[in-house]
């Protein structure tokens, strides 16, 4: 039994636009931020699906809105929030620059001054980076692998749980969660690629797990 999972990294956030880390903490979308889903919606119109979800974090509800905003084929669903599905939770750090960022981690991780959260994606694992976010957080609230892991393995089961085999589920995420997910089911072709805001990425979800078809796709039109 597999489902068919569109992906959509939710519009651009005003906290994108300036480059700053955004776990859950929530900016409004831009006018970019709008386009995005609804060109989105647009690639998607055709699509029939069995069930719409979203994190339950306002840039990607709203995002997911837009998307249906613009379906063809008569669904009706109701869109699902599920906070299983948000942002890494980077604690303290949420906010900050990508190079304020890193240079707090290299700090407790021993690595040069001037690293940058950027060099810290292409050098570490997800589950090394969160768990150093983690052990670097001085309010103890980011989170780390085991902590994200559970909660995102616990959505998928809910996605399992709820759709029979050949379903077609909307679920709109966000940038890191994407990048975690395809490091972890997806292998090395995609490391530290960043997925564009409004792009679609499509995966087979079966009780072995995710399994990817594409990959922060902007112009097919299914």
């Amino acid at each position: 039994m597999s489902i068919n999972v569109y992906m959509v990294r939710h519009g651009q956030t005003y906290l994108n636009k300036y480059r700053r880390m955004q776990g859950w903490t929530n900016a409004p979308l831009t006018e970019k931020g709008i386009a995005d889903g609804q060109a989105a919606g647009e690639r998607l119109r055709h699509v029939h699906f069995d069930g719409v979800y979203s994190s339950d974090l306002a840039r990607a509800a709203q995002t997911a809105r837009y998307v249906m905003d613009a379906n063809l084929t008569g669904d009706s669903q109701d869109l699902v929030e599920l906070p299983d599905f948000r942002e890494q939770f980077f604690g303290s750090f949420d906010g900050l620059s990508g190079v304020e960022a890193g240079h707090e981690l290299a700090n407790v991780l021993g690595l040069p001054a001037d690293t940058t959260y950027g060099d810290l994606i292409q050098s570490m694992n997800s589950n090394e980076l969160m768990d150093a976010f983690r052990e670097a957080d001085p309010a103890g609230d980011a989170e780390d692998a085991n902590m994200f892991w559970t909660r995102i393995n616990n959505g998928l089961d809910t996605l399992l749980q709820t759709h029979k085999d050949g379903d077609n589920v909307l679920l709109v995420v966000h940038g890191i969660l994407l990048i975690n997910l395809t490091n972890r089911f997806a292998g090395p072709d995609y490391k530290g690629v960043e997925p564009e805001n409004g792009s679609v990425t499509t995966w087979q979800l079966d009780e072995d797990g995710l399994h990817i078809d594409t990959f922060n796709d902007t112009t097919t039109e299914w």
